[in-house]
């Protein structure tokens, strides 16, 4: 992983999230961070501009998912995390086959969550 880069990151909100994002983490972990609050302004974003990561939180709506997966579907390489609520654990099933990893947090485990993917390099090459 690499520890020295910091990723360009687009970050979906969900506007009723448990999870503090007035933090100043996004700033000291990312290069640039875009967020945007709906579809239309995360589909407006993700077309016009590259990013390293995307992350959806998924907190309070898990059934977003879709909208995750339309975004894979635009660019099939392009690295998706989401966060979902520990409450809805049993909906994250299914979404390694999506190709769109989860992560399954309290609102107290946030700031770490987004620690640890600033340690991802979406651009490694898995090795089986």
């Amino acid at each position: 992983m690499n520890t020295d880069k910091k990723w360009n990151i687009l970050f979906i909100e969900d506007e009723n999230t448990e999870f503090d994002l007035n933090i100043k983490t996004f700033d000291e972990l990312f290069n640039k961070v875009d967020r945007a609050l709906d579809r239309e302004d995360s589909l407006k974003l993700f077309n016009s501009n590259e990013y390293d990561i995307v992350i959806g939180d998924l907190s309070k709506v898990p059934e977003n998912i879709a909208f995750m997966k339309q975004l894979q579907d635009i660019k099939p390489s392009q690295s998706i995390f989401v966060f979902v609520d520990e409450s809805d654990e049993d909906k994250v099933y299914g979404f390694a086959d999506m190709n769109i990893n989860a992560f399954i947090i309290s609102a107290d485990q946030f700031e770490a969550a987004l620690e640890e993917l600033a340690k991802f390099d979406p651009y490694a090459e898995v090795v089986d």
